[in-house]
């Protein structure tokens, strides 16, 4: 079958360095690519682990380009003119705030060229309201009228919806949440396994170790129940698994943790193989997060079958509705409560959360369903346009 459409995904990186927007445009350009009549082709900045990832990428094509200046921000001429030159029938943008946006922004205005805009969270107003002064220049300067000229956006939830509404003007936006691919189970003990952890339950952290993902807040919390909770101390490990990204005090309160109560572990990033033995070994997956887009990792734990401990800023209210999460907020008082009512399941309740969780991402969040969805956006896109 003659391809039909061109698509050309542009984002920031497509490594690890990228964190799960980079893994969610990685598995939709997998699901676009999967059927004959989708070309697809992508553009991002170089980092220092695209050569690692790249693999992950298959048979796509993929051109990295050089940067100049903060990395927060990733100026790349050369992106801009390699973009110029390019003629796709939709550019599809992961991300805001970043330089790729002004580059397909100067490219849609100089070829007439449409775009699709998937923010990943990132018009949230939690986010919005980091780095205000910046964020406001940036928005005057370009980003407004970036996201006013795109011809759709994608979002990942509801409550995105709303984020968008401030800056759409009528153009199709739909909900199209992420997918993953299917878990598969290893046994082989990951790197940070001990043999006196054997027995325990493992309380998983898993991803980006950040201000907003509640980090700190789960060590207090876990410092206050093994405080006064022997039987929990005990019983009881928690693992962090991920990127220090800037949270100042975290591994000396990990390690604190680990010398008062010898059960808190600070594994360090888990990639590929490490990071399923990691999921392969976990009792809970914990993610008392304060603002997301649409979670990976939690994702990635019903897949593996664990039962999750999640607050509402994760954008999951299926979770809690099919009753396949345990909801927590993001103090250290309601985390210690969440964390003990898990701890307080029987085991035949700790499989029925995990159960409901896997039967759920089957239903909703599956490949095909999400390409299917995609090529109906672009085809809006191109019809409003």
């Amino acid at each position: 079958m003659k391809v039909s459409r061109q698509v050309l995904f542009c984002l920031p990186s497509i490594s690890r360095a990228g964190g799960g927007v980079a893994e969610s445009a990685r598995l939709q350009a997998l699901a676009l690519a999967s059927g004959p009549d989708i070309d697809v082709s992508v553009m991002a900045f170089n980092d220092e682990h695209f050569n690692l990832d790249i693999g992950g990428w298959q048979n796509i094509r993929v051109r990295s380009f050089r940067t100049y200046g903060p990395k927060s921000y990733s100026f790349s001429p050369c992106l801009l003119l390699a973009l110029l030159r390019e003629r796709p029938d939709v550019v599809h943008v992961h991300g805001v705030w970043q330089f790729h946006c002004l580059a397909v922004y100067i490219w849609s205005l100089l070829t007439g060229g449409i775009y699709v805009v998937t923010p990943h969270g990132m018009l949230e107003t939690w986010i919005r309201a980091r780095s205000p002064r910046l964020k406001a220049l940036v928005s005057s300067l370009y980003q407004n009228r970036f996201l006013r000229r795109a011809a759709a956006f994608q979002v990942l939830t509801d409550r995105e919806v709303n984020d968008v509404a401030d800056f759409a003007h009528g153009q199709p936006v739909e909900i199209i949440p992420n997918y993953v691919a299917p878990f598969s189970r290893d046994n082989t003990p990951p790197i940070w396994w001990r043999r006196e952890y054997e027995g325990k339950d493992v309380y998983l952290f898993l991803g980006r170790i950040h201000e907003k993902k509640g980090c700190l807040e789960l060590c207090q919390a876990w410092g206050d129940i093994c405080g006064r909770r022997s039987v929990f101390r005990d019983r009881s490990l928690l693992v962090y698994c991920g990127w220090n990204d800037g949270l100042t005090g975290f591994e000396d309160a990990v390690s604190a943790l680990n010398a008062q109560f010898g059960n808190a572990v600070f594994a360090g990033p888990q990639y590929g193989a490490e990071k399923q033995r990691s999921l392969s070994r976990a009792t809970f997956f914990v993610l008392p997060s304060k603002s997301e887009g649409l979670p990976m990792s939690i994702l990635e734990a019903w897949s593996a079958r664990i039962p999750v401990v999640m607050t509402e800023e994760c954008n999951l209210p299926i979770g809690f509705d099919r009753k396949a999460a345990i909801r927590t907020g993001s103090d250290r008082q309601s985390i210690g409560s969440s964390l003990e009512d898990a701890c307080a399941l029987t085991e035949g309740d700790r499989k029925t959360l995990a159960e409901n969780g896997y039967l759920l991402l089957q239903e909703r969040f599956s490949q095909g369903g999400v390409r299917e969805a995609l090529v109906r956006l672009y085809d809006q896109a191109r019809q409003t346009s």
